[in-house]
């Protein structure tokens, strides 16, 4: 089971990374050397690739080896309330510094005045 769950992991993740890259099979297999039928049976879950074609994947895709086997994290299902969260934390932030800076300079300028 673990396996199979490594292998589909796997496939996914090349398919992903390919088309991240915006790259067909053809041009994935060009640079990784190896013949798009076997991406495709790699892509496909039918063949298991060998170590060195998984560094050539790699290096193609500008990855590590390892990031081919890493299971891709959810996305949360509230992202939009998070970015928004986020949106407003960092905007009060900005503010609050944006206000410093100018009470600070504005000090400095009533010093050198005064």
């Amino acid at each position: 089971m673990v396996g199979n769950k490594l292998w589909a992991v796997l496939s996914m993740n090349i398919k992903r990374y390919r088309n991240r890259r915006g790259w067909a099979q053809a041009k994935l297999a060009e640079e990784a050397n190896i013949s798009t039928n076997f991406l495709s049976d790699i892509e496909t879950g039918k063949k298991w690739p060998y170590p060195e074609t998984l560094m050539n994947l790699s290096k193609a895709l500008n990855i590590e080896v390892y990031e081919l086997f890493k299971p891709e994290e959810a996305v949360p299902s509230d992202i939009g309330v998070i970015l928004t969260r986020y949106t407003e934390e960092a905007s009060l932030k900005l503010t609050q510094m944006v206000s410093l800076s100018l009470e600070n300079l504005r000090k400095e300028y009533l010093t050198e005045e005064g």
